[in-house]
C-alpha cells in the first residue's frame, strides 16, 4: 500500500519470502454441485505481500523494529522472516524492486537464498518517485538486465498503485509499455501484470473509491487503444484490498468492477485476476480516527474467510500484507497499517500488556490452517453464503470451509461422520448432523473409514 509518504532510504529491502509448493492443478469433473466451478492457479494461491520490507517506513523505525525483535544484523531479521514465512505455509510472495533513476534496489544475497529455499517470487518493477523515469531507454536497460539475473523469477509486474502514488496516474501506460515490452522480448514465457489497485482502503469514502475504478478503467482504456489486434497486452490484473471485518459485500463489489474493466475493453477473457495486498489490523488504532477495536479473533475469522470467497470469485492469487508488523509506517505511528501483522513487532499497544516482539496472532495460525487444508487444490465451488467446497487432484476427499452466514443448513454432502479443524489447526471428530457453526470458519472433512474419534 502506498499512500503519498515513501521513505527508501532505509535500503535495507529486506525483501519478500514464501514457499512455493509446485503443485500441477486440473481441473476434476464438476458434479451436481450448484455455483460455478472456480479453478485455482497452477500454484498453491496463498502468499504474502513483502515479508521483511522495511522500506516504506523512515529509516529510524525500520530499525527500532530489528532491534527490538533481538536479531543482531539485517541478514538475521531476513533469515527470521524466511524461517517464519516458510512456517507459514504459503507458496509465493511478491517483490519489490525500486527503480532510482539509474539500477534497481535489490538485495541479491537475500533473493538467492529465497530461491534456494524453493520460494516463488513475483517481482514488482516501480519507480522511486511519483512519476514515470524520464530516461525509459535506461529503464528498460536496468530491467533487462534485472530480468536476466534472476531468471526463475516468472511473474513481473509493472508499477504499483499509480492511483495513490503517481502525480499523474494517466502517465502509467507509456511506463507500462516500456516494462511490457522487456519482459515479452527477454522472458517469452513469462506473465506480465499490470499494476495493483489501491482499489479500498480504510479513511477512503465511496466517492474515493469511485474515482480509483475509473482511474484504472482510463488506464485499461489507454492500454487497449496503445496495442491494438492484442487481446492480452497483460496477464494479470491486480486489486488490492485493505478494511476492516465483515466487510464481504464491499469485496465482492469491488472485484466484480475491477474484473469487468479488461473485458470492457475488449481484452482477454481469460486475464488472471490477482489480490497482492490485503489485511485487516488488531486492537486500537490511532488512524482513521473512529476505527473499530478488532480482536484476533476477528481478525483471524476474517482472513480465512476473505481469502475463501475470494477463491470463490475466481481470484487465482492472495496474499496478505506485511505479516510482520510494521512501525511508523508512512510515518503514521498506530494506524492501520501498523497493526495488521500476523505477528506483533512489540512496540505498538501491545507492548503495554506484556506482549513481546515476534508474538504470533491468532491469525498467523488460521492463515497456516487454510494454506496447509486447502493450498493444493485444484478447484472449488460456492455452495451458498458462508459455505465452500475445494477440491484436490488424486484421492483426496474435498475439504469444506464453513461459518454462520445467515443460513443454518449444512451442505447435504455432510451427513455422517466428520474431521473438523478450527483455525487454530485443533482437530475434532463429529457428524455432520451434529454441527453447529459460528462466525469463526472450521475446515470439514468426511471421516475416513476406520478413524474414530478420539
Amino acid at each position: 500500500m502506498q499512500i503519498g509518504y515513501k521513505n527508501l532510504s532505509f535500503a535495507l529491502a529486506i525483501l519478500l519470502a514464501g514457499a512455493l509448493v509446485a503443485l500441477l492443478l486440473v481441473l476434476t469433473a464438476g458434479g451436481d454441485e450448484p455455483g460455478e466451478a472456480a479453478p485455482v492457479d497452477v500454484y498453491s494461491p496463498f502468499g504474502l505481500f513483502s515479508p521483511g520490507l522495511l522500506s516504506d517506513m523512515p529509516t529510524s523505525a525500520g530499525l527500532k523494529i530489528v532491534e527490538t525483535l533481538g536479531v543482531d544484523s539485517v541478514s538475521g531479521y531476513q533469515n527470521y522472516s524466511l524461517a517464519l514465512t516458510k512456517e507459514l505455509g504459503v507458496s509465493w510472495v511478491r517483490m519489490d524492486f525500486t527503480y532510482d533513476g539509474w539500477n534497481f534496489i535489490e538485495s541479491p544475497d537475500y533473493l538467492e537464498k529465497i530461491h534456494s529455499n524453493g520460494i516463488d517470487v513475483v517481482g514488482c518493477v516501480l519507480p522511486m518517485n511519483s512519476f514515470a523515469p524520464a530516461d525509459l531507454a535506461s529503464f528498460k536497460a536496468s530491467f533487462r538486465d534485472l530480468v536476466h539475473r534472476y531468471p526463475w523469477i516468472r511473474v513481473w509486474q509493472i508499477g504499483n498503485e499509480p492511483d495513490l502514488s503517481w502525480d499523474n496516474p494517466l502517465d502509467y501506460p507509456r511506463f507500462f509499455f516500456a516494462g511490457q515490452q522487456v519482459v515479452r522480448s527477454e522472458c517469452p514465457d513469462c506473465k506480465v501484470a499490470l499494476a495493483g489497485a489501491g482499489a479500498r482502503w480504510p479513511g477512503q469514502d465511496e466517492q474515493g473509491w469511485r474515482n480509483s475504478l475509473g482511474l484504472y478503467d482510463r488506464i485499461i482504456g489507454d492500454i487497449a487503444i496503445m496495442s491494438p489486434g492484442i487481446p492480452k497486452p497483460f496477464d494479470i490484473i491486480d486489486m488490492h484490498f485493505y478494511d476492516f471485518y465483515g466487510t464481504e459485500d464491499g469485496m465482492l463489489e469491488t472485484l466484480s468492477e475491477y474484473r469487468n474493466l479488461p473485458l470492457k475493453h475488449g481484452l482477454g477473457h481469460d486475464i488472471e485476476f490477482w489480490v497482492t495486498e490485503c489485511a485487516t489490523p488488531t486492537g486500537p488504532i490511532t488512524w482513521p480516527v473512529g476505527s473499530p477495536v478488532q480482536t484476533e479473533e476477528q481478525q483471524a475469522s476474517e482472513l480465512v474467510t476473505r481469502f475463501v470467497t475470494m477463491l470463490g470469485a475466481e481470484v487465482k492469487r492472495v496474499a496478505w500484507s506485511r505479516f510482520y508488523e510494521n512501525y511508523r509506517y508512512h510515518d503514521s505511528e498506530g494506524g492501520f497499517f501498523d497493526n495488521t501483522g500476523l505477528i506483533y513487532n512489540g512496540i505498538g499497544y501491545e507492548a503495554a500488556t506484556g506482549i513481546g516482539a515476534g508474538s504470533k496472532k491468532q491469525a498467523f495460525f488460521a492463515y497456516r490452517t487454510l494454506a496447509t487444508k486447502i493450498g493444493g487444490c485444484s478447484r472449488v465451488f460456492r455452495l451458498g453464503p458462508g459455505a465452500y467446497k475445494f477440491f484436490f487432484d488424486g484421492d483426496r476427499v474435498p475439504v469444506y470451509v464453513l461459518w454462520e452466514a445467515g443460513s443454518s443448513a449444512l451442505p447435504a454432502g455432510l451427513s455422517g461422520p466428520v474431521v473438523v479443524t478450527d483455525l487454530a489447526g485443533n482437530v475434532t471428530y463429529s457428524t455432520g448432523e451434529n454441527l453447529l457453526l459460528s462466525s469463526a470458519p472450521v475446515f470439514v472433512e468426511s471421516r475416513p473409514a476406520g478413524v474414530e474419534s478420539s
